[in-house]
């Protein structure tokens, strides 16, 4: 890790909530999960079982959700995880919306961060 400082519980969930509004503002917010201080943002309402795909009506938020339960590559030094497929997979992963990868890179820059995939459908963040 360089000598940035940590960033806080805070600054992170704040990190989590300019990614999901980021992803919002681009129609990208399908079947992403962000994981952060035990929370995950998500389009999938435990309780009804419905997805809510770009809905900023419908913004669910779990408590006590580990992204270790859900894949094996993970910062053991966990700031942020996040897992996705769909559109913002395609993003990442196969070069589509280019423009829009290099400011969603950017959002994590500002937060002195880097991200790293563990498999083609999931990341966790690190210190720059």
């Amino acid at each position: 890790m360089s000598s940035t400082a940590k960033l806080t519980a805070e600054q992170i969930e704040n990190l989590a909530k300019e990614i999901r509004e980021f992803l919002l503002e681009h129609g990208l917010w399908q079947d992403v999960d962000i994981y952060f201080n035990g929370k995950r943002f998500t389009q999938h309402d435990p309780v009804t079982g419905k997805y809510y795909y770009n809905d900023r009506e419908h913004l669910i938020e779990e408590e006590n959700q580990d992204p270790r339960t859900y894949f094996e590559y993970v910062n053991p030094d966990h700031i942020l995880s996040m897992s996705f497929e769909g559109p913002v997979c395609e993003m990442l992963y196969y070069g589509i919306l280019p423009s829009v990868r290099r400011e969603f890179d950017k959002i994590f820059e500002r937060y002195g961060l880097y991200y790293e995939f563990g498999h083609h459908w999931n990341f966790s963040c690190y210190y720059i």
